[in-house]
């Protein structure tokens, strides 16, 4: 009898975790979605030209990341967030040309209405750090709400 309340307590728990964990999600997910302009951008170390940051935009929905040049779409992926990890991480499934069904990974920051992602492209590893060396293949833009 003792056993079965103690599993039964135990089952609470982690039910009660799971739904907590659950919600929290799908708040930082709500915080995420909008549209955003690209404040700056560095690519492999190098900065992008103020002419082409002035172009980007992003547009984030519940499941829908979808990166745009003007009217051209540069990347557009469904895409899942992990805050339990530190940074906060960011994966992207390509939907559609030569990126579908391949994963960018990333990492972000969200503070206020400034988005900072960090990622790269698929088949190179997670950034760890808001950073993008020269070498590094790695993707840094601030993205502000707009």
């Amino acid at each position: 009898m003792k056993l079965t309340r103690t599993i039964c307590a135990l089952a609470m728990l982690l039910s009660a975790g799971a739904c907590t964990t659950g919600t929290s999600h799908m708040n930082e997910t709500n915080a995420l979605q909008g549209t955003w302009a690209c404040v700056s951008a560095m690519v492999d170390g190098k900065p992008l030209r103020a002419d082409t940051v002035q172009l980007l935009h992003l547009t984030l929905t519940q499941d829908r990341y979808k990166t745009e040049k003007g009217s051209e779409v540069l990347f557009d992926s469904s895409y899942r967030i992990d805050q339990s990890k530190h940074p906060a991480q960011i994966s992207m499934m390509g939907t559609e040309g030569d990126l579908a069904g391949k994963e960018a990974q990333g990492i972000y920051s969200l503070q206020g209405d400034t988005l900072h992602i960090c990622y790269t492209m698929p088949g190179e590893p997670r950034p760890t750090a808001f950073e993008s060396a020269a070498g590094s293949k790695a993707y840094l833009i601030i993205w502000k709400r707009q």
